[in-house]
């Protein structure tokens, strides 16, 4: 350095911090390489820089160290992340809890003696009558253990990857919105007499949320996040002979959209996890209102209005 030099150590005064250990001082460093400031270390441990850029680089250290304080700890992050997987975990045993209660008379004879499957399965020719609420039962019937086993444990990496980066609500949310809607499009383009059964439509609809929420944590292009779904759709949703590939189509088909339209909404709006247990609530009572109108005719809509 040609021009006088100053330690800007003691003028720092970041609480905590006296002389910086080898982390800190490479975290600094980045800082200040970032900002093109020219610097070097004492061998007293001083943080030598420029007099005429010692002012900014003070500024820049001390906003970094502002910013890192306002950031979730590492232990937090682990922490609400193993919260995470345990809750998405939870709710994806529910859909193996409502098959027992459906097929295997687990709530007792009363329960067992509904018509689960003939009001809640997608049966094109009645959606496209008005019985919307079949796009959303339909998602929580299987036809056998195997089916629901299935859908559970493929789809369980993707909705935990909606939720850790949408939060638990609106990911759920999102996922139950996205199977409802490909079931509804599917119903539209099938035959009328065309009936289906499962959560893979949600399924698809978290890997399409996934896709292109990926662009925005990563270096993918739309382009490459919609391959990344298609690929993923011709990995695990062609193959059985009792696949229904329309749904799983356009369940990918709608989670892009509805992916698109979250991470719009994300990056103009503040605040939007604050009030994610209010997401939750919806697409929890979204399931439940669907399933009383589906089996009694009346929602809790229609009881309290």
């Amino acid at each position: 350095m040609s021009e006088k030099i100053y330690d800007i150590l003691d003028d720092l005064r970041i609480p905590g911090i006296v002389r910086p250990d080898r982390r800190k001082r490479a975290e600094w460093e980045l800082v200040l390489i970032a900002m093109g400031v020219e610097y070097s270390w004492g061998e007293d441990g001083q943080l030598l820089v420029p007099a005429s850029q010692a002012a900014r680089a003070i500024e820049q250290i001390r906003l970094y160290e502002e910013e890192e304080k306002r950031l979730p700890s590492s232990k937090t992050i682990i922490s609400l992340q193993q919260e995470n997987v345990y809750a998405n975990l939870f709710v994806l045993s529910l859909l193996l809890l409502f098959f027992t209660v459906v097929y295997e008379d687990l709530g007792g004879p009363e329960l067992a003696a509904l018509p689960w499957l003939e009001q809640g399965r997608a049966d094109a020719a009645r959606i496209m009558d008005g019985e919307i609420w079949r796009t959303v039962t339909a998602l929580t019937l299987h036809s056998d253990p195997a089916h629901v086993l299935g859908n559970v444990i493929i789809g369980a990496p993707f909705i935990l990857i909606v939720c850790s980066n949408l939060g638990m609500g609106l990911g759920w949310l999102c996922i139950i919105a996205a199977g409802a809607i490909g079931n509804y499009i599917n119903a539209w383009i099938m035959h009328p007499a065309h009936l289906s059964i499962g959560f893979s439509t949600s399924v698809f609809g978290a890997v399409g949320i996934m896709s292109i929420y990926a662009i925005k944590n990563s270096s993918l292009s739309v382009t490459n996040a919609v391959v990344l779904g298609l690929a993923l759709l011709a990995l695990l949703g062609v193959g059985g002979e009792n696949t229904d590939l329309g749904a799983h189509l356009f369940g990918l088909m709608a989670g892009f959209f509805i992916g698109w339209l979250v991470m719009v909404i994300m990056g103009t709006v503040e605040n939007v996890r604050k009030v994610d247990f209010l997401f939750g609530l919806t697409a929890m009572l979204l399931v439940v209102e669907s399933w009383l109108i589906a089996l009694f005719g009346a929602g809790l809509l229609d009881v309290l209005f």
